[in-house]
């Protein structure tokens, strides 16, 4: 039986990184090889531990520039009265993408909506006087 490509030693460890945990991550990752009880998944981590420069360099892409009318687009058949399924699909036939795409696109511009309104707008100076 193959073994899983699942490990919890290695979510924890990650889980950890995230946290900015580095120095605990690596004492816990030394703990458990010290244990023996390891799986791939766990090697494979504590390796770029160890080495950071051998991992994967990958340039993050942008999002395709249609997302951002899909998330519109959505916004506008909720308005509508559709409920979230139904404008998944008139959306995913509508843009030529799968249901799963479009689930992305939405996500997107759901998170870039909520950075759009975290970030404080710059006070307007309101103009009491006309200038003649």
């Amino acid at each position: 039986m193959p073994k899983p490509d699942f490990c919890v030693k290695t979510l924890h460890l990650r889980k950890m990184l995230r946290e900015g945990r580095i120095v605990a991550a690596r004492q816990q990752a030394a703990d458990w090889l010290r244990d023996g009880n390891v799986s791939p998944q766990l090697l494979a981590l504590v390796a770029e531990l160890i080495d950071p420069s051998r991992q994967k360099r990958s340039r993050r892409r942008l999002p395709p520039p249609q997302w951002s009318d899909i998330g519109e687009a959505f916004l506008a058949l909720r308005a509508d009265g559709f409920i979230r399924q139904q404008a998944i699909l008139i959306l995913a036939d509508r843009f030529h993408r799968s249901v799963r795409t479009i689930e992305k696109a939405l996500a997107h511009h759901r998170s870039m909506e909520s950075d759009r309104t975290s970030t404080p707008l710059p006070a307007t100076r309101a103009s009491g006087t006309a200038s003649t």
